[in-house]
């Protein structure tokens, strides 16, 4: 009997050791498992943000899942690539598991104008743009880098467009437009006031002698200048001009029209390479252009059908505003037109209650003009008109486009 009871005993005690071999065998070759739910790679969006898709752990057939920790370096507000990394530890054996979260911004700004798409404003009103802002996603508040284009000739009735743009620093693009209505009856005008504007400067010959002119009266004007060949000695009339309160505006680098009137492109690179220049050498920044021969030119019809309808759209689009004149001095019909003839131009043009925008010019060819500006000026003062140079929203002249 206690033989049999001692041989029992010891098959138990085999199995045991066999038992606890195999639990320690499977110990040893067990490792926590942790799974991750949703795709181990995620693309989201800043606007999206990241949300968790879950995950969970067993060791074998225990559920360890509330033992997971999880870390993660992630900025949802920031486009990049980021890690999150999973880990759990049981029975001192330990698992991880990473999942990749691309966070992408693919979201423009979001531009808003103050006052609304469409506002409407009386003719020969001053127009200020009611503002803007500009927020993003991920760059926050970007007002900022907005970039504007157009203006509003309150002084030309119809309907004008404002454009906004701005980028975000991942390359996403937004733009607005505002549309103005220029209408209704005219604010009443000041009395009596001249622009006087001259075309085709610098000269050597004749800038000098009127810019010593309006000095000597203390009078304004505005010169539409044209490519002056970057010399020293007409950037110091330029120079001049400014320093004496003038203002200086776009007349073209060229003014050969079978050049500059071939097609838009080639017109617009036309005045920007004068604007460059003039931005270069200045410091300056002009606003205005006058076209060679005016918006109402029919040269141009031999040379591109329909131009300048489309130049007098884009140029205002683009940002500038142009003028054309009332007031014909006719030194334009020839080369030594008398004094006299110009001063009687000049005083039958001019009329009371408008703007009076005279075209004149200061090439080396019109001498004569220099010679008829101080008799326009006198009479213009006798007469109770006042003068200035022309300005950024101010008055401007726009003759009916023929082609």
């Amino acid at each position: 009997m206690k033989r049999r009871f001692a041989l029992a005993a010891l098959i138990v005690f085999v199995f045991l050791i066999l038992i606890a071999l195999s639990l320690g065998a499977i110990w040893y070759i067990t490792e926590p498992v942790i799974t991750l739910r949703g795709e181990e790679t995620i693309e989201t969006s800043v606007k999206e943000g990241y949300h968790e898709p879950g995950y969970s752990a067993k060791f074998r057939f225990v559920d360890i899942t509330d033992r997971v920790e999880v870390t993660a370096d992630l900025d949802e507000k920031k486009p990049g690539e980021y890690s999150v990394d999973y880990s759990v530890c049981f029975l001192k054996k330990t698992a991880n598991a990473t999942r990749t979260v691309i966070v992408t911004d693919k979201e423009p700004p979001v531009i808003t104008l103050n006052g609304g798409d469409t506002i409407k404003v009386l003719t020969n009103s001053s127009f200020e743009d009611p503002g803007y802002s500009a927020q993003d996603d991920s760059d926050g508040d970007v007002t900022a880098s907005v970039e504007t284009k157009g203006i509003v000739d309150t002084y030309d009735p119809g309907t004008y467009s404002i454009s906004y743009r701005v980028s975000d620093s991942h390359g996403n693009e937004a733009t607005k437009v505002r549309t103005v209505i220029v209408e209704g009856e005219p604010e009443v005008k000041p009395e009596k006031v001249i622009y006087l504007t001259f075309d085709d400067g610098p000269s050597e010959a004749v800038t000098p002698e009127i810019l010593r002119i309006l000095k000597e009266y203390d009078v304004p004007a505005t010169f539409f200048i044209i490519g002056y060949y970057r010399s020293e000695e007409n950037i110091d009339l330029l120079k001049e001009m400014l320093a004496q309160g003038h203002t200086i505006g776009i007349h073209g680098y060229s003014h050969e029209y079978g050049e500059i009137y071939e097609s838009v492109p080639v017109f617009m690179d036309n005045i920007r390479s004068l604007e460059d220049n003039i931005r270069s050498d200045l410091n300056y920044e002009p606003f205005m252009i006058r076209f060679p021969g005016g918006s109402s030119n029919t040269v141009s019809k031999d040379i591109c059908e329909g131009i300048m309808s489309k130049l007098v759209a884009e140029v205002q689009k683009e940002g500038y505003y142009y003028t054309d004149w009332n007031v014909d001095s006719g030194d334009a019909s020839g080369n030594g037109i008398s004094a006299e003839q110009i001063v009687s131009s000049v005083k039958r043009g001019c009329k009371k209650n408008r703007y009076n925008i005279v075209l004149m010019h200061d090439s080396g060819a019109k001498g004569t003009t220099a010679e008829a500006l101080p008799q326009i000026i006198e009479w213009a003062k006798e007469e109770g008109y006042t003068f200035a140079a022309m300005e950024k929203g101010g008055p401007t002249v726009h003759q009916r486009v023929a082609n």
